[in-house]
């Protein structure tokens, strides 16, 4: 195969043009510098570099940003939240005033029934009875509204109450495991 085939001209010329440009500089090193002047030689401005930024500081900013954004839906949480929450404590504050009110009304009458023996005495008695559990139990589902936030939280969570509650539902455990053993003896008596 000839060498035309699988080499162009140009490699083989650059191969000549790479000895000659060896030849030059090895000549230019082998010649005698110029005389030494008494100026120091002038340093030559360092290059201006080829890469430039398109967005300097682009990270930066865009970590700006995602920190300007977090702090936005911080603040705003927690704004709506305090409105909410204020919201919440206004409306239990009327319920209370309407429920002291309620007490005090009911007290007064209690303190005017007199005694036993009056014939109207159990119907009255009765009547305060009735207001004020109606009273008290308005003001209870506020509470349980207000308070059923989807569970107790860790910081809220009472050992104590929660022993208690195992305690109370122990018999329930203990009638649940008995029928189911006695399940399992009725089937592996039918089977066996």
């Amino acid at each position: 195969m000839p060498r035309s085939d699988y080499i162009s001209d140009n490699l083989v010329n650059i191969r000549d043009r790479l000895k000659q440009n060896y030849a030059k500089t090895a000549e230019a090193a082998t010649e005698k510098p110029e005389a030494v002047s008494d100026t120091p030689p002038v340093p030559a401005p360092a290059p201006l570099s080829t890469r430039t930024p398109a967005f300097p500081h682009a990270g930066r900013n865009e970590e700006l940003e995602r920190a300007r954004r977090d702090l936005e839906g911080r603040l705003l949480r927690d704004i709506a939240a305090t409105t909410a929450e204020l919201e919440q404590e206004r409306i239990r504050r009327q319920e209370l005033e309407k429920f002291l009110a309620v007490l005090n009304r009911n007290h007064t009458e209690f303190q005017q029934l007199g005694n036993s023996g009056d014939p109207d005495f159990a119907r009255k008695l009765e009547r305060l009875r009735g207001e004020y559990f109606q009273a008290a139990g308005r003001v209870s589902a506020f509470e349980l509204r207000r308070n059923s936030g989807g569970g107790i939280s860790p910081a809220d969570a009472d050992p104590k109450r929660f022993g208690r509650l195992m305690f109370e539902a122990l018999p329930l455990m203990i009638a649940l495991i008995a029928g189911a053993l006695i399940v399992a003896a009725a089937l592996l008596i039918i089977f066996l």
